[in-house]
């Protein structure tokens, strides 16, 4: 028996709509699956006239056991956590769009609740603290970490960060001379299924103002 013309019509209506709502979820799902991928990359390079910290790493690798870890262990487990301190400082010394309210809650989820309440407190030696207010531009001229990967059972737990950071600001004020910053902070990671977190450290941090040498002429 034929179809009626108009039967037939709304079939292919029907037929091309399911096929156009096809092609716009494949593009969506689509969409959605670079967004997400694009998500998960997470550049390291900060936007133009920002300097970037980069710490120049000691690596080395100990264990509770009589074999010492593979170099190629140490030395991955030790990046993840020189790759933390970079963005880490980038956040809280040196790129001033990212200062806040100065709380940086970002680096104080990467410590356990303990040291978290401690970084809260510590703010103005773990940071660039007060300052951030007034600074302009942040220049890091040392960067250095003695990172030392302990693992137990040919696993990683535990780490050890000597960390050393200087840095010069200009300040926003034309008149007041320059910023040296010089921190030194040794943190404790212990490795979790999230990764590498902060359980303890101490920390001290100068701030003070370099003043120009007199001219010659002068004296």
């Amino acid at each position: 028996m034929r179809q009626p013309t108009f039967s037939r019509r709304k079939t292919r209506q029907q037929r091309l709509l399911r096929t156009g709502i096809g092609v716009v979820l494949i593009v969506v799902v689509a969409a959605l699956i670079a967004n997400l991928a694009g998500g998960k990359k997470k550049s390291n390079t900060p936007p133009p006239g920002v300097a970037q910290v980069k710490f120049v790493a000691a690596v080395k690798g100990a264990s509770d056991g009589k074999t010492l870890p593979a170099k190629s262990a140490v030395n991955a487990e030790a990046g993840k956590i020189v790759s933390m301190l970079n963005d880490w400082y980038e956040q809280a010394f040196v790129d001033t769009d990212r200062f806040g309210s100065g709380t940086f809650p970002d680096i104080a989820k990467n410590f356990t609740s303990t040291a978290r309440a401690k970084f809260g407190q510590d703010l103005n030696t773990l940071t660039i603290g007060d300052a951030r207010s007034e600074v302009k531009h942040v220049d890091p001229t040392t960067q250095t970490a003695i990172v030392t990967v302990y693992f137990s059972n040919g696993k990683p737990t535990y780490a050890i960060a000597a960390v050393r950071f200087v840095a010069d600001a200009t300040m926003k004020n034309s008149n007041a001379y320059p910023l040296r910053i010089n921190q030194s902070v040794t943190y404790d990671f212990q490795k979790t299924g999230q990764g590498w977190v902060v359980s303890y450290y101490s920390a001290k941090q100068s701030q003070r103002s370099v003043v120009p040498s007199p001219s010659a002429s002068a004296s």
